[in-house]
């Protein structure tokens, strides 16, 4: 709840509550974020060339977006370079564009991000959504009592648990296809893109629970560390950079809370054993039977999970 907004120099403020604490809200309003989506069009394209006047004036709107709020930081860097780049390029008389005009493939998949986080993908004609700058006294810790997600992944598929008080509750699994394998770069039942599944593993989970627990906040537990890593930092070369894209815009724009920390392996017998429901004999295991009152979740299409790459 917000109250006392007001708007001041081309953004909203407005007093409001996070939990037990009150929190200063800073939003680009509707009508900006409305008008950028539609300067980021053309880029987004990625077929033709763009102005560099529309570059500027692009640029010059991004910035003041990213002044006002965090998320979109890394979006509007990753256009500034590619300015830079097809400016070198132009200069180099390598005849991409004509004279004042550049590439829009050089800019697509910066400004698709961008695109995805102000607007809702599933609903692309619908207003857009706010986005906002969060300031607190203190950033809020999870509470040990806090739900916990246990995931893993085999090559053959994936599987996670929601634990609330130590009990099983829900739970997920499912079969590896070719087309998401083809996706990450990897091979059905080779163990070289283990990384690549198990980073997969732990979005699909925050997927399912990460908006619904939200307020409380999730302890996401498993035994791949650079899985791990890659959840907290949001960081990730090559293929786990797709997967990282997808992760971060939705923690921004569904408000996931999480803290990441590593279950050892012997203590991940449940996802484990759903990570290998489809797997060969010799790899196979069975349904847990510690599972048994618990609620069997279903995934949406995996190939819905690619919003941004």
């Amino acid at each position: 709840m917000t109250s006392g907004a007001h708007r001041w120099i081309g953004a909203d403020f407005a007093l409001g509550r996070l939990g037990a604490q009150t929190a200063g809200i800073i939003t680009a309003p509707p009508e900006f974020t409305s008008e950028l989506f539609d300067l980021l069009s053309p880029c987004a394209a990625g077929r033709g060339h763009v102005a560099e006047s529309h570059l500027e004036k692009l640029l010059g709107t991004c910035g003041r977006l990213s002044y006002l709020v965090p998320a979109p930081r890394p979006w509007v860097s990753a256009l500034w370079g590619a300015l830079s780049g097809a400016r070198a390029a132009a200069r180099t008389q390598k005849g991409e564009a004509p004279p004042g005009r550049f590439p829009a493939r050089r800019f697509a998949s910066a400004a698709r991000w961008l695109q995805t986080l102000l607007r809702p993908p599933a609903a692309p004609r619908a207003p857009a959504l706010p986005l906002e700058q969060i300031v607190v006294e203190k950033i809020r810790p999870i509470s040990r009592k806090a739900p916990a997600v246990h995931f893993d992944a085999s090559p053959w598929g994936a599987g996670a648990v929601l634990l609330i008080a130590g009990a099983p509750t829900e739970y997920w699994s499912l079969e590896w296809d070719e087309a998401t394998a083809r996706k990450l770069g990897v091979q059905l039942g080779q163990p070289h893109g283990q990384t690549a599944w198990e980073y997969l593993a732990a979005l699909l989970a925050l997927i399912l629970w990460g908006e619904e627990h939200a307020e409380e906040g999730l302890h996401l537990l498993g035994d791949n560390l650079a899985a791990l890593n890659g959840a907290i930092s949001l960081r990730g070369r090559s293929t786990l950079a797709n997967i990282t894209k997808e992760m971060a815009w939705r923690k921004v724009r569904f408000g996931w809370r999480f803290a990441a920390g590593h279950l050892p392996s012997e203590h991940n017998q449940l996802a484990d054993a759903l990570s290998r429901l489809s797997a060969p004999s010799a790899e196979r295991k069975c349904m847990p039977d510690e599972l048994r009152h618990a609620s069997a979740l279903a995934l949406p299409d995996i190939a819905s999970v690619w919003a941004c790459s």
